[in-house]
């Protein structure tokens, strides 16, 4: 709906942090499944927090996972205003998490067909022992 996006372009234009969160949740919770089991794994829970626990753990996330410090402190990101910076840093926690993401996810290994495996059958060096 163009008005819906007219008026998320004024409230980003503004620096309205309710503009901006949700576009740094969707990508460090939702875009990657490698990036979002990574920071479970190293104990980060971003989901079901409010907006400053929230930010709180996403900052914790850009300097212990990524090694970055933002130009904003938590309380400038959560006031409105900054909204240059505040692009400029999400586009940066963009780039970070598609870098972390190629990084972890898993090369697919191609195996190729052969005869055997064409007739149903198991190779060899996929058989399954029971014992």
């Amino acid at each position: 709906d163009y008005y819906l996006f007219t008026l998320f372009i004024v409230r980003l234009s503004k620096g309205d942090p309710s503009a901006f969160l949700p576009i740094v949740s969707f990508t460090l919770t939702s875009f990657s499944s490698p990036l979002a089991e990574h920071l479970v794994t190293a104990g980060f829970e971003l989901s079901g927090k409010t907006d400053l626990r929230f930010t709180d753990t996403v900052y914790k996330v850009l300097r212990d996972i990524f090694h970055y410090k933002p130009v904003l402190t938590k309380q400038q990101f959560l006031q409105w205003g900054f909204s240059q910076r505040k692009l400029s840093l999400v586009c940066d926690i963009i780039n970070l998490v598609l870098k972390k993401h190629n990084q972890l996810k898993k090369p697919k290994v191609r195996r190729s067909a052969t005869r055997k495996e064409g007739r149903g059958e198991v190779p060899p060096n996929e058989a399954v022992s029971l014992l």
